[in-house]
This record gives structure tokens, sequence and C-alpha cells, in this order.
């Protein structure tokens, strides 16, 4: 009787664009963040929002860090459009 071998399953490690960039990796601290300017909140503030899971963040070793898609959709959170952009919705 002989057997089969199932193919191996290979893991994607790379993005798109080939090498994994690692700066996505990099976790940054509230104090980081808000010592850079890179968004009008208090390390504190960062914290507290993140505790209460208003931000998203990560708890790598029981800390709250961010890493830089974090910190871009906190930033797109309090965005403004335009009132030219908004869709009216029709009345019924």
């Amino acid at each position: 009787m002989t057997t089969t071998t199932a193919k191996k399953q290979v893991r994607p490690t790379a993005q798109a664009g080939g090498a994994t960039d690692l700066s996505e990796l990099v976790h940054y601290t509230p104090e980081h963040i808000a010592a850079e300017g890179w968004l009008p909140f208090s390390a504190r503030t960062l914290r507290d929002k993140a505790s209460a899971r208003i931000f998203p963040h990560s708890r790598a070793s029981g800390r709250i860090t961010f890493l830089p898609r974090h910190i871009r959709e906190i930033a797109a959170m309090h965005e403004v459009r335009p009132a030219s952009e908004r869709t009216r919705s029709k009345a019924a």
C-alpha cells in the first residue's frame, strides 16, 4: 500500500511588493507618539482611550503600544469631510 504526501502549506511572509516592510511592525509607546507630535493627544489620553477600547492598539507584553496602522486609523477617526462631500438623505 502506498501513501501520498500532502503538499506543504506555504505561509505568506511577504507583501505584494516583495519584501516584508519591517517598519510596519514597530510598536510605539503613547509617550513616543505624544513627544513626536504625531497625534494631537497626550500620552495619558492615548492610554486612557486605548484602555477604554476607543482607540485601536496592541497589548504586546501587557503594555499599550501602537503600530503605524493604529496611528493612521486614529488620525482618520477624527477626520471631518466638507459638507459638499456628504450625501444627502432623501426624505420619504
